[in-house]
C-alpha cells in the first residue's frame, strides 16, 4: 500500500456535521425564490448626476407638499368637527363656514401636487392592467 487514504470509502464513513455547521447552515442566507429588479447604473457623466440631483429635489419637494397636504387636510376635517359642535352648543368661534371649503380646495390640491412629484420620482406606482 503506497499510504493510507484519507477518503472514506463509504458515504455511510463520513462523520456527521457538528452542531456548528448545522446552526450555521440553518442560519445561513438562502438566496429568494421572488426574482429582483435589476438595479438601475449609477449616474456616471455630469448630465446623469445633474438628472439624479434633480430627481431627488423634486422628490424632497414633493415628499414635503404632500405630508402637508395631508395634515392640512386632516386640519381642515378638525375645523369642520368644531363648527360642527360648536354651532350644536350654541356658541360661536369667529370663524367662517367658507373657510372650510376652500381650507379643503387649498390643501388637497397641494396633496395632489405632491403625490404627483412623488409618482413622478417612482415613489408611487399606477395601477397595473392585467
Amino acid at each position: 500500500m503506497p499510504g493510507r487514504d484519507d477518503e472514506p470509502i463509504f458515504k455511510a464513513e463520513q462523520a456527521p456535521p457538528t452542531a456548528w455547521d448545522q446552526i450555521a447552515t440553518a442560519l445561513g442566507l438562502r438566496k429568494s425564490t421572488t426574482p429582483t429588479r435589476r438595479r438601475p447604473d449609477r449616474p456616471q457623466g455630469t448630465r446623469d448626476n445633474l438628472l439624479a440631483l434633480g430627481k431627488a429635489l423634486v422628490g424632497a419637494i414633493g415628499g414635503v407638499l404632500f405630508l402637508l397636504g395631508v395634515l392640512g387636510v386632516g386640519m381642515s376635517l378638525l375645523l369642520v368637527v368644531t363648527l360642527v359642535v360648536t354651532r350644536i352648543q350654541g356658541l360661536r368661534t369667529g370663524i367662517q363656514w367658507p373657510v372650510v371649503p376652500m381650507s379643503l380646495l387649498i390643501f388637497g390640491a397641494t396633496l395632489g401636487v405632491g403625490y404627483l412629484m412623488l409618482r413622478a420620482v417612482g415613489m408611487f406606482r399606477g395601477r397595473r392592467r392585467r
